[in-house]
């Protein structure tokens, strides 16, 4: 198993920063690391980063576990729908697992346009990855 080097910083948050931009209904985007750090975080409401990280790790893992059990693949996103809010947690490509993109948006904003932001974000996030350390 090689070495994952991290993302530049900064890049991550010019993309974390361009897809809370885009869209209103977006109300936080946080880059978490898979053991439930915060890597980087753009909110537009108080959210704890710390809680916020940590139960992204813990949705992936559980939707990891409950997708190799059922025989269903390998996890694209996690969508977890409220009455007021929706979440969409991914994998970032080229992180090895490292990076997790966890998008919080309102209960009116339209999942399919969501959906097809974070995908934006997260290979925006996958491209900050130095090409020799994306998983060496």
């Amino acid at each position: 198993m090689g070495v994952i080097v991290p993302p530049n910083r900064s890049q991550c948050d010019a993309a974390l920063q361009h897809l809370v931009d885009s869209s209103d209904g977006i109300r936080a985007a946080m880059l978490a690391l898979r053991d439930g750090r915060p890597f980087v975080e753009r909110c537009r409401s108080q959210v704890d980063c710390g809680k916020f990280a940590a139960m992204v790790s813990s949705l992936v893992a559980l939707g990891q576990t409950a997708l190799r059990e059922l025989g269903a693949g390998g996890l694209d996103h996690v969508l977890v729908e409220g009455r007021d809010g929706k979440l969409v947690v991914s994998s970032i490509d080229g992180s090895g697992g490292l990076l997790l993109l966890a998008v919080l948006a309102e209960r009116d904003a339209r999942l399919g346009l969501v959906l097809g932001q974070a995908k934006t974000c997260a290979q925006a996030v996958s491209d900050a990855f130095p090409p020799a350390g994306r998983q060496a």
